[in-house]
């Protein structure tokens, strides 16, 4: 079985009660396998090598404050409908310090460049005329402080759920979590 990583953002309950309802909808899939959840690093190391890269990620997120995330409205990709984060900064520039790190791990295998738009996906369409037609609420900005990153591993084009490897801290240099 080819497992692979990833360092996502866990969206809030508030989020979620958004997004769950939306992916139940357009994405079953997506759902079954990831919670709603920002993605900051997609394909990471190869799950063989994670436990000799976490150490290195520690300490990156150990420099990094936590920070607040705010989402409000949708935009698109061709294919994905999200939620969209007002300030994706923080996220992009965690996503930069980690691949510094890991330069091997380029995002969504260098198919977009090296740079990430950061969005929280509530759906994935394989048309293009069903995903205009698609229904997506308003809803309230909603806004969290994020303190963690979690560190997932799973398959990516199979139904089945991703499991938590291990949830890193952002501390900012305060070594008191």
């Amino acid at each position: 079985m080819n497992l692979s990583t990833a360092i996502v953002i866990m969206a809030p309950r508030e989020a979620q009660a958004i997004a769950v309802p939306l992916l139940r909808q357009y994405s079953p899939d997506s759902l079954m396998r990831v919670p709603p959840h920002i993605t900051v690093s997609f394909p990471f190391v190869p799950y063989e090598r994670l436990d000799e890269a976490l150490p290195r990620l520690h300490t990156i997120c150990a420099q990094v404050s936590p920070f607040e995330m705010t989402v409000s409205g949708y935009a698109a990709f061709p294919g994905v409908a999200y939620m969209k984060p007002l300030n994706p900064q923080p996220v992009q520039a965690l996503f930069q310090q980690i691949f510094a790190a890991f330069p091997e791990c380029p995002p969504y295998e260098g198919r977009f460049g090296n740079e990430i738009q950061p969005h929280l996906t509530v759906g994935e369409f394989a048309d293009a005329h069903v995903q205009k037609s698609a229904m997506l609420p308003f809803y309230e900005p909603v806004t969290w402080d994020v303190k963690r990153v979690h560190v997932l591993y799973g398959t990516h084009n199979e139904a089945l759920p991703w499991l938590t490897y291990d949830v890193i801290m952002l501390s900012g240099g305060d070594q008191a979590v």
